[in-house]
């Protein structure tokens, strides 16, 4: 044996020949790059050329015509919402979740009081499975109501979560079925803190989630910070959302939402703010002089008509600002080139100004932004030696990818990671390979979900698509 193959690197994976968008510091990019995996981490990165001779792979993976680059990381999420994708387009926000998300609210909550997990199971498999298919590596689940069984589910799909238990205690919407009563939701925190502390390879952790400074009294966040900084965790929590809840706050407490979340001193760095749409210039510095992180989900706020989150100036300000898909009820797909792109579509035009928000940030922003945000920069987010093995190949093959010109904008602009997701690797394991889900079947797991939708909505009243019936024979 030559003296360099004994000094050769052993790993799991050796991905080469791809074109590596890195994310690191010199935001470099690699047309003919390679990725080392050993252990769930990468070892090396690198020029094909460099690494050649220096790695003996278990498996080699061609990327040729492939971009590869970190995991998209989904920073604001309720799986349970797939379940009714493709529901109401013409309402604000309020009535939306008045006549569409309440209901199956109370229903998530009134199961888990009959110790029934099936609804929030199924949801979880659903919105897991389509997340990997995207090329999602890293999602923030937030949900009501949830058994500590989904984190089993987080771990046999794959998947690295952040799975959040949303609090409330004002019945905001004249729904008593969605408040789970306080001391239960405090113990179910504490059993979900428990069973994410020894999840898989530490894959899941918990944050506890606030619904919004509407729903929750100033005791409960108060004491869900003491909490919080007492144990260790992350907050998330929807802020700024709708002008009803810019109102509600200024009417309460002569104050904008983010005003008062620092008056109660709620807000910091391990706190993530979803939407964060009606922020003025003072609302801005106090989110970077604090430290507290934005999950900005375009496609759902353009939807339901909530307005455009001023991310440009957040960014210019130095809030860290990821990108989010929020639901699949109000965006209707986890899609995160699209939701890129439509940040970055978004911020062009509320501007009018077409370099305000480039291609590259937008990708950066479902990326490496979104690790910054839930605290975890240090290990995912970018293609380095000593992170987190989270990587996904895209391919560049098709008509609508071609020909490429800038990468980053190519993929922001034009890519579908609906349809060119091709390789997921979450923590050094391959779990989607040729557009296919390796971990699960993809088509029993969604056939079981709808069949039980189906039967589950018709016993709470709920409507059900004649699709099922004429189509399906549900």
């Amino acid at each position: 044996m030559s003296q360099q193959q004994n000094q050769m690197n052993e790993a799991d994976i050796l991905i080469e020949h791809g074109v590596v968008i890195t994310m690191d510091s010199a935001r470099r990019i690699l047309w003919d790059g390679s990725v080392a995996i050993s252990a769930g981490r990468i070892i090396a990165v690198g020029s094909t050329k460099e690494l050649a001779g220096t790695i003996r792979a278990q498996r080699v993976i061609d990327a040729r015509r492939k971009a590869v680059l970190p995991g998209f990381v989904d920073t604001h999420h309720h799986c349970m919402q797939a379940f009714f994708k493709g529901s109401s387009d013409d309402c604000a926000l309020e009535e939306w979740i008045d006549n569409e998300s309440a209901p199956r609210i109370c229903m998530a909550v009134d199961d888990y009081a009959h110790d029934d997990p099936s609804l929030e199971e199924h949801a979880t498999r659903v919105g897991c499975a389509e997340a990997l298919l995207c090329g999602i590596t890293t999602l923030l689940n937030m949900e009501w109501a949830t058994p500590a069984s989904l984190i089993d589910i987080y771990e046999e799909i794959g998947i690295r979560a952040v799975h959040t238990l949303t609090m409330t205690d004002h019945d905001q919407w004249d729904r008593p079925g969605m408040l789970m009563p306080m001391d239960n939701a405090w113990s179910l925190s504490e059993r979900l803190i428990e069973r994410a502390s020894r999840s898989r390879d530490g894959r899941v952790t918990f944050r506890y989630a606030l619904a919004c400074p509407n729903s929750c009294t100033t005791e409960l966040m108060q004491e869900v910070r003491r909490q919080a900084t007492a144990r260790g965790v992350g907050i998330h929590i929807h802020i700024a959302e709708t002008k009803f809840e810019w109102d509600n706050m200024h009417a309460l407490y002569g104050k904008t939402p983010v005003q008062y979340l620092e008056s109660i001193g709620l807000l910091g760095p391990d706190v993530l703010g979803a939407h964060c749409i009606w922020l003025d210039d003072d609302d801005i510095q106090i989110m970077a002089r604090t430290g507290t992180t934005v999950a900005h989900c375009p496609e759902c706020n353009m939807k339901v008509a909530d307005g455009a989150a001023p991310i440009a100036k957040m960014l210019k300000a130095g809030v860290v600002v990821s990108v989010a898909t929020d639901s699949c009820a109000v965006n209707d797909n986890m899609d995160m080139l699209e939701a890129a792109r439509t940040a970055a579509f978004l911020q062009k035009l509320t501007h009018n100004d077409p370099a305000v928000i480039s291609g590259a940030q937008a990708l950066e922003m479902a990326t490496l932004g979104g690790a910054r945000a839930l605290g975890m920069g240090d290990e995912l987010g970018s293609l380095e030696a000593g992170k987190k093995a989270d990587v996904i190949l895209i391919d560049l093959t098709g008509a609508h990818l071609r020909p490429i010109h800038t990468i980053a904008n190519n993929l922001v602009y034009s890519g579908s990671a609906t349809h060119d997701v091709h390789t997921v690797i979450v923590d050094g394991k391959i779990v989607v390979e040729d557009r296919e889900l390796l971990t699960m079947d993809a088509e029993k797991l969604l056939s079981d979900a709808e069949a039980y939708n189906v039967k589950r909505s018709q016993e709470a009243g709920l409507y059900v698509s004649p699709y099922y019936t004429t189509h399906l024979g549900i």
